[in-house]
């Protein structure tokens, strides 16, 4: 792990493999914590940062790779980098679940998209450099 400074938040390397989704969890709530967020709050940026880190090494890597992701924490804001292929979980993806149709009817995926739009209360990507970057504010 290494860190990198951007302006924005200082951000920890972790390498993009499922072994290390722990650790970068641990390091952003203790970040969280130490940044006076409450329980609710880590809680949902726990969620976040899982399923960021899940879908770009499963999806985006398509499995656990040499490459590296990163994770910041600015205040009440949650920074992530991977080297993935570019790819914008605000517009792009699967459609959301419709709530009309019954449980046997919904597609499978999507959900985790879902979660990232939806559980901070602002969210921003962009992609520079060979990264996708996506910041997430969590108040």
């Amino acid at each position: 792990m290494d860190r990198k400074e951007t302006g924005i938040a200082q951000l920890l390397r972790f390498p993009a493999r499922l072994d290390a989704v722990s650790g970068a969890m641990s390091f952003a709530a203790l970040a969280l914590k130490q940044a006076g967020l409450g329980p609710g709050v880590v809680a949902r940026a726990e969620l976040i940062l899982e399923e960021l880190l899940r879908n770009s090494i499963l999806h985006g890597h398509g499995g656990d790779s040499a490459h590296s992701v990163w994770v910041g924490v600015d205040g009440a804001r949650l920074v992530y980098e991977d080297e993935a292929p570019a790819f914008n979980p605000l517009t792009q993806g699967p459609l959301p679940p419709d709530p009309a149709l019954p449980i046997e009817a919904q597609a499978v995926g999507g959900v985790g998209l879902l979660l990232i739009r939806q559980l901070g209360s602002a969210v921003a990507y962009r992609y520079s450099g060979g990264r996708n970057r996506i910041e997430i504010a969590l108040q």
